[in-house]
């Protein structure tokens, strides 16, 4: 995508293994050079309960992706155990919003307002709140409202292969 001018940056989840292992930021920047593809189109997605494995070598592995130009979003927040104080003092970019919470939101509910919260936390932190689970089109109003600031699932775009998304992109 890169190559032919589409300015978009690539998601990848990485497991609790990988976050700890010391030499995983060379393998990525290995990865990108031979790929040709700038760091900043790189988004490597990290749960809480991934960050909590090991924190420590967690924290500093994800500052020196941050340092080499990759995004952090970390990807089902709120359905983990970690300490608010790791969101703060971590290199991130964005949280995800779990689609348990997304799911079931409606007006009033408990679900609504951790959905609300989550958004506020995140802007108060200079972070993107990403919406997951969007599988109906009516609750694309609701988190716009709320000030989320992307969303993604079943009502935006099934998954699809490299060709098929190069043309729905």
């Amino acid at each position: 995508w890169h190559r032919i001018g589409l300015d978009i940056a690539v998601a990848v989840n990485i497991s609790a293994q990988v976050l700890v292992d010391q030499s995983f930021t060379e393998q990525v920047m290995t990865a990108l050079r031979r790929a040709g593809v700038p760091p900043q189109r790189l988004k490597l997605e990290v749960t809480e309960s991934a960050l909590m494995s090991d924190p420590a070598t967690a924290r500093a592995v994800l500052r020196e992706l941050d340092t080499l130009g990759c995004e952090i979003s970390i990807d089902d927040f709120g359905t983990g155990y970690s300490s608010l104080a790791y969101l703060a003092d971590l290199p991130v970019s964005e949280v995800k919003i779990d689609r348990s919470f997304v799911s079931r939101m409606s007006a009033g509910s408990s679900e609504r307002i951790i959905v609300n919260s989550t958004i506020d936390l995140a802007h108060h932190l200079q972070l993107r709140a990403v919406a997951e689970g969007v599988e109906d089109w009516s609750i694309l109003p609701e988190l716009e409202a709320l000030g989320c600031d992307a969303a993604q699932g079943y009502a935006i775009s099934h998954p699809l292969a490299g060709p098929d998304a190069t043309r729905w992109l």
